[in-house]
């Protein structure tokens, strides 16, 4: 651009002559990235001398295109030393950022005074330069106070996090032990329910008896610390645990048709399994309890990021928003059971159509 306003001849642009100076400029841009990614103290010296001789050749080269009343601090002579400053801001410690910065904007500002002292121009200070290298000295040390300030409250911020994650732990580990408790409660109640009269038998004692252990240690269990499970709460999965489910149902008389894409199951990450499968289960006890008949339907469904499982009944149905508050199946067992993997529950039901329950699950948890 500045050759095209001073042209060779009459009529020609002089192109070429912005060659060496633009040249200069990207020989200076190197050295600055090597101040900027390697930070040896032979590498910063050779960087800063590549630098220095560019900005020398960008002023020698740059002055016969200025306007003959330009002086030294002119600011197409100023950019550059400007650019050559900010090139140290990159290094490792405070100390090292302010020298680097300093003796690129020394360097840069020496070879441009020489390069338009030969050139004959008049030198004068070039306030441009000197007020970059008093605004990057501030930025800087601004910058270290607030990362000092950072480094120093840290352990606070990790400590806080790590308690917020202890109690969103023992939350969910809470939720969870609640679950059990109402589903084994209930199913074991039920189960004496169907008994005729007379002694209860000893497998269903011994049943009752584990359960009851179970509920026993399960305050111990949950206050264990450094466990994010809650061990012999949750059953081995050397079978399929819906496999289980429906053997127990099908114990209580109701049996289940199954469709639909049932190994996603086993896909699913083992906290998201275990409460979409339980879920299931108190689903069908409810059918079982509730609804008056022996059949129901399960369809399991991937879709997307989330496996989806449907319960369908022809049963009595209810009306979902006359269901009291204190009805604690549903909300325990199955809606916050859902919640608490990220997942969802819905329940739609008719007197007398019977009832769909449509639980949904992400395939991965975070």
């Amino acid at each position: 651009m500045l050759s095209v306003r001073d042209p060779v001849n009459a009529g020609e642009v002089g192109i070429g002559r912005a060659i060496v100076p633009v040249l200069s400029l990207a020989v200076l841009g190197a050295g600055a990235y090597v101040l900027q990614r390697r930070h040896g103290s032979l590498e910063t010296v050779v960087a800063l001398l590549i630098v220095c001789c560019a900005g020398f050749a960008y002023a020698l080269s740059v002055d016969p295109l200025l306007a003959a009343s330009q002086k030294s601090d002119s600011i197409v002579l100023s950019l550059p030393v400007v650019a050559a400053t900010v090139s140290g801001v990159g290094r490792r410690s405070l100390a090292s950022c302010l020298v680097v910065c300093g003796l690129s904007n020394v360097a840069m500002s020496s070879a441009s005074v020489l390069g338009t002292a030969i050139g004959g121009r008049e030198i004068v200070v070039d306030f441009t330069a000197l007020g970059s290298l008093i605004a990057v000295f501030l930025l800087l040390i601004v910058l270290w106070a607030a990362r000092r300030n950072a480094v120093q409250e840290a352990p606070a911020l990790d400590r806080a996090a790590r308690e917020q994650q202890s109690i969103n732990e023992e939350a969910r580990l809470l939720g969870h032990a609640s679950s059990l408790l109402h589903d084994t409660v209930l199913g074991d109640l039920h189960a004496i329910a169907m008994l005729g009269p007379g002694p209860i038998p000893e497998s269903h004692l011994a049943v009752i008896r584990r359960d009851l252990d179970l509920l026993a240690r399960s305050d111990e269990l949950l206050r264990a610390t450094g466990g994010a499970a809650i061990p012999g709460l949750i059953e081995s999965t050397s079978e399929s645990m819906l496999t289980r489910t429906l053997a127990r149902v099908g114990s209580r008389g109701l049996r289940v048709i199954v469709s639909g894409d049932v190994d996603e199951l086993d896909a699913l990450d083992a906290t998201a399994e275990e409460a979409i499968v339980a879920a299931i289960e108190q689903c069908l006890v409810n059918v079982v309890v509730h609804a008056g008949v022996s059949l129901a339907e399960l369809a399991i469904v991937a879709s997307g990021d989330e496996v989806t499982a449907t319960i369908t009944d022809a049963g009595r149905g209810f009306t979902v928003s006359a269901t009291p508050a204190d009805r604690l199946g549903l909300r325990l067992s199955v809606y916050d059971r859902m919640f608490g993997v990220g997942g969802s529950a819905t329940v739609w039901s008719t007197p007398g159509a019977g009832t769909s329950v449509l639980l949904s699950v992400p395939k991965g948890l975070a």
